[in-house]
């Protein structure tokens, strides 16, 4: 197939892929939304509600349901409010403020909540009827409905009728015997805390205790206080219905919050740890929305329980949405000219993330404000993220990955629908919770994929490179054998007459009487002698290959006393102390037959051209490598002669040394350096090596 064809369905295949995300996100929203099941709205009760005291219209003055608009589980989403004062227990008031707990609502510091659940009307006309229909809740003489009253924030006193049955916190100066008087405790101090209450209700069964409409009802009675934060009252609409389904759908919640959670957690640290190892960035802008996700959901679970910091849970869970935004703005973001909107964007949704955190924290005027802002900044970032997706999805020449862009495509539908859809409790019924779980696995998939690509190519490039080393050594050993057959042919074959021409030239000497011929001989004598000393030391580089001898640890301090026992007789011939200070239980990485013999060359050539009679040998530790000195006490090296080089002596008329060369060469073949010092009195030869 043509290459221009082969990237034309290429794209075609890209485009079809974001599309089709997006669109089957937004219908899996719709359906989720419209015809999925969800909880239902239990029915305001109508009519009028008495008490000895006070007689209040219901869905004007109060507000109530009745067990017989119950099902197995529904919501009630209106309460009764008092700001600013504690009443008393089990009381029917005419000033209720009826609140609904589906829409924003600014709770006072302090106050009471009351919810009424009433029994049947003894006098309707299908009274029997109703009775029928509330069997399946009878258990003895009472029908049973459980109650499911979410967090209050951030302190509470939960009474039903006139019994305290559940304390959270605790609420400053509040005295329990000005309202329980089986209760005598009094809290001084504000402490914070919040937790579901689960109640079971129990209404008689009996016709004649139905006359009294309030006395047979369950009134449950809240008093809670906060610090005067955003984050005061009730949040969410409690749950009733029969128990199983109550506490099933609870605990379904909680259980898919957290399963979710630690699904996320686990691909946070996984995508982070092989990020580190891999030593990419390719994939922070997946890390940073997953990490949105996981802060999101945990602290969801987290506030749903039994906890004392309800507002720095409520804080991350607001704060979140801006990380997981973020990220998709910075996986999908193109840069205008110069102008870096790839990078401004998250550096936005930073800014709205830290004030979506100080929202629970400050009064509900400021909050409200602040809220605003940052639906606006939400609002904004959602359309930045969606024409980022339009031109990563119609870019021929894009540089982000298809299943990054289908993910990011995914989380702007999901905050397109946050816009315009409330938070929905239980998490089971709510379609942005499934969106955030589907987009951490997507991610999960997608990155698993490129990491598994990644290493695919890694393999096949490295086997192709183990391949090519493998011929490169082979052509490498070839040539090595070659050199050293021609070193050693050349070493040996041409050392042989030069030796017998040694010889010769001993016997012209002894018979020539003129003494200028004499110094001619002993001139050329001395030179011959040379060309066969680089010889022999060529033959032995070349029959014992130190380049080729694989390092090990070696011991200086056995090597040294070695090296120290060998010399020693050849320096006390010329009158010279051999001393050896390298006595520290030094180890070295090195080539032990290499490195001993370029000790031993450095140790000749002070013996042979130095004139001292003093050579010292000792070694250091510095940092990571140890440093192993051969010094001597001669007439020095001069600063302008370069004894590394190759066919240098000490005597610039005499330029044909080949043996330092080698050392050199030796030496720097084990990752190591050899140096040398001059000074007056002296040369040092320096061979610093890797610490083992």
């Amino acid at each position: 197939m043509p290459l221009r064809a082969t990237t034309m369905n290429s794209y075609l295949k890209r485009i079809i892929s974001i599309i089709s995300c997006a669109v089957l996100s937004a219908v899996f929203i719709i359906i989720m939304r419209f015809c999925a099941p969800a909880v239902a709205v239990a029915p305001e009760a109508l009519g009028t509600l008495s008490n000895d005291e006070n007689t209040a219209v219901m869905g004007r003055g109060v507000t109530a349901v009745r067990i017989t608009d119950l099902a197995d589980l529904q919501q009630i989403t209106k309460v009764n409010y008092i700001p600013d004062e504690f009443v008393f227990p089990n009381s029917l008031l005419q000033n209720y403020q009826i609140v609904d707990l589906t829409k924003s609502f600014d709770f006072a510091e302090k106050g009471t909540l009351v919810f009424i659940i009433l029994n049947l009307k003894p006098d309707s006309e299908d009274y029997r009827e109703q009775v029928e229909a509330l069997n399946k809740y009878k258990a003895g003489d009472y029908w049973h409905f459980t109650f499911e009253l979410p967090k209050i924030y951030c302190a509470s006193n939960v009474y039903l009728k006139s019994k305290l049955v559940a304390r959270n916190g605790e609420i400053e100066d509040y005295d329990f015997i000005n309202f329980n008087t089986s209760y005598d405790k009094r809290t001084e101090n504000f402490k914070a805390q919040t937790a579901g209450v689960n109640l079971d209700l129990q209404f008689y069964t009996r016709r004649q205790a139905m006359d009294d409409e309030f006395a047979a009802a369950q009134v449950i009675t809240i008093h809670y206080q906060s610090k005067g934060t955003a984050f005061s009252g009730v949040k969410n609409a409690p749950l009733i219905g029969e128990q199983s389904a109550v506490t099933g759908a609870i605990s379904a919640s909680q259980n898919l919050l957290i399963a979710a959670a630690i699904l996320t957690a686990v691909v946070f640290a996984v995508f982070s740890v092989l990020s580190v190892l891999k030593h990419t960035a390719k994939f922070i802008p997946s890390i940073i929305w997953i990490f949105g996700i996981t802060v999101m959901l945990l602290t969801r679970f987290l506030a749903n329980g039994v906890t004392a910091f309800p507002l720095l849970w409520a804080a991350c869970s607001l704060a979140a949405p801006f990380f997981i935004l973020g990220g998709a703005l910075l996986s999908a973001g193109v840069n205008v000219g110069r102008f870096p909107l790839k990078y401004l964007c998250p550096a936005v949704m930073a800014v709205g993330a830290l004030l979506a955190f100080i929202c629970p924290y400050i009064p509900f005027t400021a909050a409200e404000s602040m809220r605003i802002v940052c639906t606006v900044l939400r609002a904004a970032g959602t359309v930045a993220l969606l024409t980022f997706i339009g031109i990563e999805t119609f870019r021929k020449n894009r540089k982000s990955d298809v299943l990054h862009t289908v993910c990011a495509a995914v989380i702007a539908v999901a905050f397109c629908a946050s816009l315009f859809l409330p938070q929905i409790f239980p998490a089971q019924y709510n379609p942005m919770f499934w969106l955030c779980a589907i987009t951490a696995l997507v991610t999960f998939i997608s990155v698993f994929i490129l990491f598994n690509q990644t290493e695919k190519a890694n393999a096949y490039l490295t086997a192709n490179l183990h391949k090519e080393v493998e011929r490169q050594v082979n052509d490498i050993k070839a040539v090595i054998t070659e050199r050293d057959n021609l070193l050693r042919f050349v070493s040996h074959d041409m050392k042989k007459p030069l030796v017998s021409s040694a010889s010769l030239l001993e016997t012209l000497i002894e018979r020539e009487k003129d003494a200028e011929q004499v110094k001619a001989l002993n001139i050329i004598k001395q030179n011959t002698g040379r060309v066969v000393t680089n010889l022999s030391e060529i033959g032995n580089f070349a029959r014992f290959n130190y380049i080729a001898e694989p390092s090990q640890v070696v011991d200086l301090r056995e090597l040294c006393a070695s090296l120290y026992e060998f010399h020693t007789p050849d320096c006390i011939a010329n009158g010279i102390v051999l001393k050896n200070f390298a006595d520290k239980n030094f180890k070295v990485f090195a080539k032990k037959q290499g490195l001993e013999n370029a000790v031993s060359n450095i140790i000749l050539n002070a013996v042979e051209h130095s004139d001292c009679n003093c050579i010292t040998v000792y070694a250091r530790a510095e940092k990571n490598r140890i440093v192993l000195s051969v010094a001597d006490n001669g007439k020095g090296i001069s600063s302008d002669l370069d004894v590394f080089a190759p066919y240098v002596s000490e005597n610039s008329a005499e330029t044909n040394g080949v043996g330092l060369y080698i050392c050199k060469n030796i030496i720097e073949s084990m990752n190591g350096e050899l140096t040398y010092s001059s000074e007056r009195g002296g040369a040092v030869f320096h061979i610093s090596l890797l610490k083992a």
